[in-house]
């Protein structure tokens, strides 16, 4: 599938979630997972670097800027790391467990001041 094939199949998918789910189904689906992922591949395919335009024009026809930004504000947001969780493990694994939760936790907010700059800005970024 291409870039341009797989956005349009994802929007329309996140227009059955938000008739049949709700719409903060459709914008966890859509924004949290589909759009931040595209974006992310974005990064290294030109392909998907041409397709973001066209992809936030469709998303501004499904949802309305309010419910984008309100959305955006908890956009993969994850709780904080906790060492207790992992009491069976060295101290060792533990902090490498911690450095990969902080470069996980860096990378979602870089993602999602991107979506922003996006999708809630008159111009594109």
């Amino acid at each position: 599938m291409s870039p341009g094939e797989v956005w349009k199949a994802q929007c329309e998918a996140a227009r059955r979630i938000e008739s049949d789910f709700g719409t903060q189904n459709a914008l966890a689906y859509l924004i949290s997972e589909k759009f931040l992922n595209f974006l992310e591949a974005a990064e290294t395919d030109a392909g998907f670097r041409a397709e973001i335009p066209s992809f936030v024009a469709e998303i501004k026809t499904i949802f309305e800027p309010w419910q984008l930004a309100e959305h955006l504000e908890t956009a993969r947001h994850s709780e904080p790391f906790d060492p207790g969780d992992h009491e069976d493990e060295d101290a060792e694994t533990i902090e490498a467990e911690r450095q990969d939760d902080i470069e996980r936790s860096a990378r979602d907010l870089l993602l999602v001041e991107r979506a922003k700059g996006w999708l809630l800005e008159f111009e594109e970024p």
